[in-house]
């Protein structure tokens, strides 16, 4: 008899602890808060799926009053604030070409990439049938020629601005202007006036890396985690002050992307939201996560817009020996 209702006592005991899973989830989610960032690093739907395993077993295993209930409310959360939702729901709209543009309602295409070679990818290889008129590098091949790259894509009508220490670069359809360097981080600025004669701000970002120490159970874990999100915040906004003083935003239609180093959940793109439209949010579609390539579960690479420039399309592709997804864009001017 005792045996019998400890039993009975282990359904509603995980429907609790379901339910209030999905309240601290929820809490946490929005509010974003710096002190357990630890937490929050991993997606919604991580959580998400703990909470749907215990109302889905109280479900099938005993009919426990409430758990369906319990099951649609967990539904409902990840399908609403999972960052993979959007891109997915969209999936009925045509897929983007691996070829040039197309224009989008009579206007002119200006298509967008970023890609982080890790070392080892072609970059040539990689972006060469998508016709791109902005190309944003992080991580390039030691040694690799990016005159070659320009001169191949452009047929001598680009310009590019390469940082050998830092191997990353900038490559337009066009003539860049100027360029600024930040001494302290892995942030690279240029105005470049491009092939119709438009004016815009470039801004390549690889922010810092990621804390990885997953080790929940030791304070030394939530220190570490505070610590890099506190920094890597810092990093990006001292890149956009830089951009406000040298780069006359928001006059300029401005493009911001790289390897943020930090998934959609990240306070950090709080910062970037307040002025810019993360163009895979937008519009995307299919599976936007970028990292790791062969089996994707985290978005890290983005291209965001000013408030002068609208996305129309974006989609991520898979190119071989680089551990990234590609991210592809396409803007028209407003």
């Amino acid at each position: 008899m005792r045996i019998r209702g400890f039993l009975r006592r282990i359904p509603p005991v995980l429907l609790l602890l379901s339910l209030s899973l999905h309240f601290f989830t929820i809490v946490l989610y929005v509010r974003l808060p710096l002190k357990l960032a630890a937490v929050t690093i991993y997606p919604i739907w991580v959580w998400g799926a703990i909470g749907l395993a215990l109302a889905t077993f109280c479900y099938l295993f005993s009919k426990a009053r409430g758990s369906l209930s319990i099951i649609l409310l967990w539904t409902f959360t990840i399908l609403s604030l999972a960052d993979e939702a959007g891109s997915l729901a969209r999936l009925a709209t045509a897929p983007m070409e691996e070829t040039s543009p197309e224009e989008h309602a009579g206007s002119q295409i200006l298509r967008v990439i970023t890609l982080n070679c890790a070392s080892h990818s072609d970059p040539l290889e990689a972006t060469r049938q998508f016709d791109p008129d902005i190309i944003f590098l992080q991580e390039i091949p030691p040694g690799y020629r990016i005159k070659r790259l320009t001169d191949s894509l452009f047929k001598g009508q680009g310009d590019y601005r390469y940082n050998r220490n830092l191997r990353f670069a900038v490559i337009v359809r066009g003539t860049i202007e100027r360029e600024f360097r930040f001494s302290k981080y892995r942030t690279q600025l240029v105005k470049a006036e491009m092939f119709d004669g438009r004016k815009l701000n470039l801004v390549n970002l690889h922010l810092l890396s990621a804390a990885t120490n997953m080790k929940l159970h030791q304070l030394d874990c939530w220190r570490e985690h505070v610590k890099n999100h506190t920094l890597r915040r810092i990093e990006l906004s001292s890149s956009l002050a830089g951009l406000r003083q040298y780069g006359s935003h928001p006059r300029f239609p401005t493009i911001v992307a790289g390897d943020f180093n930090a998934p959609a959940n990240d306070s950090v793109h709080r910062i970037m939201r307040k002025e810019f439209t993360d163009s895979f949010d937008a519009v995307g579609t299919g599976w936007g996560n970028t990292f790791h390539r062969a089996l994707p579960l985290l978005r890290i690479d983005y291209i965001y817009g000013s408030a002068k420039l609208i996305p129309v399309r974006s989609q991520t592709f898979t190119r071989n020996k680089t551990d990234h997804r590609m991210v592809v864009s396409d803007f028209i001017y407003r």
